[in-house]
């Protein structure tokens, strides 16, 4: 293979196993990949880079996707409103618009640390790629806490961050330039025994700008009930919390580098990733949202679904 780049990064956290067997090679494109768990299936790895590898189709794909990031909380009463409008944007653009809600904040602290005795809100949402976020926006992004929110992370005003006032005719900008300067196609092999598998990511640039690009898959839940604060300040017992964030499928919160500013127009990547499912969650509740941004401005330049079947 020419000019085969490998990175290699640990799998870190209880979700994901340690022990790697062997680095996968794939055999027909360039190839980013993780150490990943190749015990999860049940057969010898050359068996399933026979036969389970993915041979990715030529992408068609034309449109740019967008995700919202809605930074929220559970002590907020403001966020049920920003969490509506998300979803009603969500609803109004199937297929092309996704959600991430995220527990964070500047100064965030974990919720079992800030309400010990609570009968209520005991819950910690938090999770360490979700508070870097919030770290690391802090300053010069116009993140000011919650809820906010950013739409593919592009700016308006000068702020990546806004109030979700806006948020549809920022989706609205985006879904209409249609500016596709990567896509991206995937593919989830999941495995019973394993409670696990094996997503498999291909990254196509689609433009000869000069940009420095890093990937990231978000883990979401798709929906959970726990207690909210409301906008009228009432206690929420019932509240249905939307494609909560439970971080990155690496705990790697700004990805893995990509392309670099010298890529050509047409280069592919591909990033392949094990998993093991946390085991109160069932996987029907859950998706993965992977997306490719800029490096330099944190623009989001493209995002996709997939779903664990």
């Amino acid at each position: 293979m020419k000019n085969l780049q490998k990175y290699f990064y640990l799998m870190l956290g209880a979700s994901l196993l340690m022990t790697s067997c062997d680095k996968v090679e794939n055999p027909y494109e360039q190839v980013a990949t993780i150490d990943i768990d190749t015990t999860l299936y049940n057969g010898t790895w050359s068996d399933y880079l026979e036969n389970e590898y993915p041979v990715f189709s030529t992408n068609t794909n034309t449109d740019v996707n967008v995700l919202i990031e809605d930074y929220t909380g559970h002590k907020c009463n403001n966020c049920p409103t920003a969490a509506d409008e998300a979803h009603e944007i969500y609803g109004n653009n199937p297929g092309r618009v996704f959600v991430a809600s995220i527990h964070s904040g500047p100064g965030s602290l974990s919720f079992q640390q800030a309400y010990p005795n609570s009968s209520k809100y005991y819950t910690d949402h938090t999770n360490p790629e979700g508070i870097a976020y919030g770290e690391e926006f802090e300053s010069g992004f116009g993140f000011f806490g919650n809820p906010q929110g950013t739409v593919n992370r592009s700016k308006g005003n000068g702020e990546m961050f806004s109030l979700y006032g806006v948020w549809e005719s920022r989706t609205d900008n985006i879904l209409n330039t249609n500016d596709l300067k990567v896509n991206i196609q995937s593919e989830f092999n999941y495995y019973d025994y394993a409670n696990g598998g094996y997503l498999h990511v291909e990254v196509e640039k689609k433009t000869n700008e000069a940009i420095d690009m890093k990937t990231v898959v978000y883990v979401i839940q798709d929906s959970l009930v726990d207690w909210q604060l409301m906008p009228d300040n009432s206690d929420n017992e019932f509240y249905v919390h939307r494609d909560k964030h439970l971080g990155s499928i690496d705990n790697n919160p700004f990805g893995i580098t990509t392309f670099d500013a010298s890529a050509a127009n047409g280069e592919k990547k591909i990033i392949d990733y094990s998993y093991v499912l946390p085991q109160e969650l069932d996987k029907d509740n859950m998706h993965f949202l992977i997306y490719t941004y800029d490096v330099d401005t944190y623009e989001i330049l493209q995002v996709i679904k997939q779903t664990i079947e």
